[in-house]
């Protein structure tokens, strides 16, 4: 026999010996035995609640009652079976998906990066406040890594696509430019051969895949060379193939955050990187040494900064630039921040309208429990046990609802990934990991709590003496009709304010997607050439390919256009006999310069408003202009005539404007269309490498490939590649606002469902609850219309009054959203207006099923309705 056997035999055997003695004693008085029995049950107590008490002192007992709670928890969930799914799901979803977003959290905000002592690295750059970007010099790199005193490791990068050629195949992947220090910070080894340094001269790195993918994972290919860009390029090592590039890569023009496939040496020293000659554009990043402060290393660089600028500031204008010293992971994340944060709030409310659902379930579950929770109490059971009961009959749902909930996460953190990491940075590194667990264990326990409290207090605090009574159920199921109204009406509040936040960035989607007439970028192809190699240094040969290309485009089956647009440059627009722009750059004019030819604008169905359409063959220098120049630069003043001052190098300086054309957004959907230039290509410096932007009639499939071998026939060395639909391009842009507009989508779903799963299991238990008040009312002549008007007047009184709370949590809500949006103000008047049409029609037909059930209530069995 166990101990605790042994312990509970001697509790009652002290009891029973107790009672037969007091027994004896009162019989020896002269009372009857039954007298002399009930006297001394009286005089002892009740013996449950002595034994309970008795139990409470043992060391075990801590243990004991919860495990006795979670027993009888488990046992009247089997009793259930129904209620318990339909919680356990209901909570599975609300879980669920808050855990799905917190692993996202988790990855791209609170995990660091996988290098060592990643809270030590800073990005380091200057911010040209006159075109908005961030810019970091060569020479900057150079005169940085020489004078502070505050990092231990620095080293720059850069990256473009390259031609790797090897035997008779060519590839362009992402090659980055490194310099030697980018190995220590990033600890990373070779998994074959090894990694170079500043002093080597033409040598390349492979990471793994490219090493699987172009020379088959041979061993054989360490110490040969190939060429890269037409240079002869020795192959000195191997990445494994863990190792990925996890810096930030500024975006570019045409560039969509690539993987990087190869590492080449830097050549960024000082007999390179002269003040004032060298424009190299590169990224910059530090390691701080240990024990220096961010604080301190921001000071040492502001000092340097202004070293730089007093010393250079005869050749060079520095005003217009801003030092930037900050966490190279708070970099990384970018604007994405703000959006998971708002998203999180918004799946929180998610789970919060879950937890108000199945506090209306257990609701309406303790109406058949409060006389057996009556007796129990009359037996002996404290409060403090009752409430200890309901509330571990909480936990054990929610735990359950926890542990179901982290099989809905994962197949959510398979979709969510399925954006990749153009939607949001590091969205790869999605995992269910220990923090994530942690998080799922807390929003479990806290939601047991949530919702079992609230049912557990009502239980405990029911009246012994009315429940132990024939009839008097009423003026407690008003209350928890009420109490349940509320719960209602703040699902709805909360699933309000999210479909109008889904409201609001589907709106953003949709201006974003409006493309003006003639223009079709779902029938337009683009593929990338970069022309490298001696047989393509001087330009005439260039424009030779360039133009062979397009006359063998224009001759295919099924090409209805063909043209070229050269890398859009950035620059200050100047009109000739304007006043020149402060030397400091803010407040001057800027727009994008377009070098392309005649054939490109048939190609992205632009319209002309004003002049005449350019040629590829000018006999002078000209110009056309878009519709944004003239209302932004020219203020809606006729440009043709007009001559502009041209900045870049080995180009005339002026040229005249010919010609208007329409907007068109061909490089990103979430941003108004700047004042573009477009000069033709013949005109123009370019270095040869250049988008071709073929349009098709139909589906552009079946042409994709003949187009690819065309181009390929030109020059086997030279590759198109990333070809894709323009579509395609566009819809990457806004990548980040689809996968928002998704998730938020999906959570104002949910929430919608469980909030009107809500209204009808409130209308139901009213109705039930009703029954016999329902019987009298029709015996004494009332009609099923007044009836059904009764029964959804209910309903609906709840549901407006949610309606108009959520209306004023979200226009202050909204407004965190704001950055999300696009040419959609966060107090848009219709989606307001049709949100809450539809929320409102929703809600009056959850309310007119239960409804209609109550008015088809046969008298006769409603009176007998107990």
């Amino acid at each position: 026999m166990s101990l605790r056997r042994r312990m509970e035999d001697d509790i009652e055997r002290d009891i029973r010996d107790h009672i037969e003695m007091e027994t004896r004693e009162n019989i020896e008085r002269g009372l009857t035995p039954s007298e002399a029995r009930a006297a001394a049950l009286r005089k002892f107590g009740n013996p449950l609640r002595i034994a309970e008490d008795t139990r409470a002192v043992w060391r075990s007992g801590w243990v004991e009652r919860p495990l006795q709670d979670v027993r009888y928890a488990l046992r009247g969930l089997r009793r259930n079976p129904v209620f318990a799914a339909i919680v356990i799901l209901t909570l599975a979803l609300g879980i669920g998906l808050n855990t799905a977003v917190f692993s996202v959290v988790n990855a791209v905000l609170i995990e660091p990066l996988a290098y060592p002592h990643p809270d030590r690295l800073l990005w380091l750059t200057n911010y040209n406040k006159a075109f908005k970007v961030e810019i970091a010099g060569g020479p900057d790199f150079v005169e940085w890594r020489a004078q502070a005193q505050s990092f231990d490791k620095m080293f720059c990068y850069e990256y473009d696509n390259a031609t790797i050629t090897f035997g008779n195949t060519a590839d362009q992947p992402m090659v980055a430019e490194v310099s030697g220090d980018f190995w220590p910070v990033t600890g990373v080894k070779p998994a074959a051969g090894r990694l170079f340094t500043d002093a080597d001269g033409d040598v390349i790195v492979l990471t793994y895949s490219l090493f699987q993918r172009r020379f088959g994972a041979d061993p054989a290919v360490i110490g040969k060379t190939i060429m890269v860009d037409g240079h002869p390029t020795t192959v000195v090592g191997v990445l494994p193939p863990g190792f990925r590039f996890l810096f930030p890569i500024p975006s570019q023009p045409n560039m969509n955050h690539p993987q990087i496939e190869a590492y080449v040496p830097s050549d960024k020293t000082p007999a390179t990187q002269v003040r004032g000659r060298s424009n190299t554009i590169v990224n910059v990043v530090a390691r701080l040494k240990p024990r220096v402060s961010l604080r301190q290393a921001r000071g040492e660089m502001e000092a340097i900064q202004a070293r730089i600028v007093k010393q250079y500031s005869n050749i060079l204008n520095f005003s217009h630039l801003e030092l930037r010293v900050v966490p190279v992971q708070e970099r990384l994340v970018g604007n994405a921040r703000p959006a998971l944060l708002i998203l999180l709030g918004a799946v929180t409310f998610v789970l919060l309208i879950a937890c108000a659902n199945i506090a209306g379930l257990l609701l309406a579950r303790a109406s058949s429990r409060r006389r057996e929770v009556a007796i129990r109490a009359a037996i002996g059971a404290g409060r403090l046990r009752i409430i200890a009961q309901f509330l571990t009959e909480g936990l054990v749902l929610a735990l359950a609802g926890g542990a179901t909930g982290l099989l809905v996460a994962r197949c959510a953190i398979a979709l969510l990934t399925g954006f990749g990491p153009k939607a949001v940075p590091r969205l790869e590194g999605v995992a269910i990991d220990g923090r994530v667990l942690a998080f799922t264990m807390l929003i479990s326990l806290a939601s047991g709590l949530l919702f079992g409290l609230g049912p557990a207090i009502s239980l405990a605090r029911a009246n012994l003496h009315n429940e132990l009574k024939e009839g008097a159920k009423a003026t407690s199921s008003v209350l928890r009709v009420r109490l349940r109204s509320v719960l209602v009406a703040g699902e709805l509040a909360a699933a309000l304010v999210l479909l109008i936040g889904a409201g609001l960035m589907l709106k953003s989607l949709w201006r974003m997607n409006a493309h003006p007439p003639g223009f079709h970028p779902e029938s337009i192809l683009v593929m990338k050439a970069s022309l490298t190699g001696p047989a393509y240094r001087d330009r005439r040969q260039q424009i030779a390919y360039f133009e062979e290309a397009l006359n063998r485009l224009e001759r295919t089956p099924g090409v209805v256009a063909a043209g070229t647009v050269f890398s859009p440059m950035r620059g200050v627009i100047q009109i000739e006999g304007a006043p020149f722009p402060p030397p400091n750059l803010v407040g001057a004019q800027r727009g994008i310069y377009y070098s392309v030819s005649s054939g490109y604008f048939s190609v992205m169905g632009m319209r002309l408003l004003q002049g005449r359409w350019m040629t590829d063959n000018e006999p002078s220098e000209v110009m056309m202009v878009n519709q944004t120049f003239v209302r932004r630069i020219l203020r809606g003043a006729s440009p043709l005539g007009k001559s502009i001052h041209i900045q870049f190098p080995q180009r005339p300086p002026t040229a005249a404007i010919v010609g208007v054309v329409s907007d068109v957004k061909s490089s990103k959907l979430d941003a108004a269309p700047d004042p573009e230039v477009y000069f033709p290509y013949r005109q123009s410096f370019f270095n040869g490498a250049s988008d071709i932007v073929v349009r098709v009639s139909g589906d552009p499939s079946p042409t994709a490939p003949a187009v690819r071998k065309l181009i390929a026939e030109i020059d086997p060395s030279q590759v198109a590649f990333d070809m894709e639909t323009l579509e395609m391009a566009l819809a990457r842009t806004i990548a980040p606002r689809r996968f928002n507009l998704f998730l938020l989508g999906t959570f104002a779903g949910s929430a919608l469902l469980l909030a009107l799963i809500g209204i009808y299991g409130a209308m139901s238990y009213a109705v039930t609850q009703r029954t016999h008040e329902i019987g009298v009312r029709m015996a004494l002549g009332a009609c099923q219309g007044e009836i059904v008007r009764m029964v959804v007047r209910q309903g609906m009184v709840a549901a407006l009054t949610g309606i108009a709370a959520g209306i004023t949590a979200a226009l202050g809500l909204t407004r965190l959203t704001a950055t999300l949006l696009y040419d959609v103000k966060p107090s848009d008047p219709l989606t307001f207006a049709a949100v809450v049409i539809a929320l409102t029609a929703t809600s009056l037909l959850a309310s007119w099923v239960p409804a209609l059930k109550a008015a088809r209530v046969d008298p006769l069995r409603a009176l007998r309705y107990e």
